[in-house]
């Protein structure tokens, strides 16, 4: 099976793609953390349950992010080169 060669430009969608998502998620959350009179909530209990939901779509976001960018590196050999040796050259990593 031939794998599809992820361009530059689709990177920089999925890049795109996500951090409009995130910023939507941060938009979300911050309108949550209000009630309908603009009162900040003090509910700590739901505060703590929203913020594990939200927390949920970022961290799915950011996967799309790094997804994307592992699917770009495997798809394209000669930057692979480039990135074994600043991952695994000096055998520290990141």
């Amino acid at each position: 099976m031939v794998k599809k060669e992820l361009t530059k430009e689709q990177l920089a969608e999925s890049y795109r793609i996500a951090t409009v998502r995130l910023h939507e998620v941060a938009t979300r959350l911050y309108e949550d953390l209000f009630d309908h009179e603009g009162n900040p909530r003090c509910d700590s209990g739901n505060i703590a349950n929203m913020i594990a939901s939200h927390r949920i779509s970022i961290n799915q976001e950011l996967e799309l992010i790094k997804d994307a960018s592992y699917e770009h590196l495997e798809s394209n050999t000669n930057e692979k080169s480039k990135q074994e040796g600043i991952f695994f050259y000096d055998g520290q990593g990141s």
